[in-house]
């Protein structure tokens, strides 16, 4: 029972509204800390790198990694396929 509680109260916690990115920068004009906002830029940045690169429809990514760098671009998917089959 005490473990369903918690699960609860976790579940509750988790679905708390965030606070929008204007209201954080609102909040930051008047108290002059915009650690929060530079926070949710971080974060936005991270998920954004993480979800990879999006290309429009009949393209796909292509990446390249050499060495410590990794460089994507948007290709045709029929270029692609030639690339893969060598024909």
């Amino acid at each position: 029972m005490k473990i369903l509680g918690i699960l609860a109260i976790l579940f509750v916690a988790g679905c708390a509204a965030r606070p929008t990115m204007q209201e954080l920068e609102t909040q930051a004009m008047f108290s002059g800390d915009w650690s929060a906002v530079e926070s949710r830029e971080r974060a936005q940045l991270r998920r954004k790198a993480r979800n990879g690169i999006q290309c429009p429809n009949g393209q796909i990514g292509y990446c390249v990694e050499s060495y410590f760098t990794k460089r994507c671009t948007c290709i045709n998917r029929a270029t692609f396929r030639l690339m893969m089959t060598g024909r």
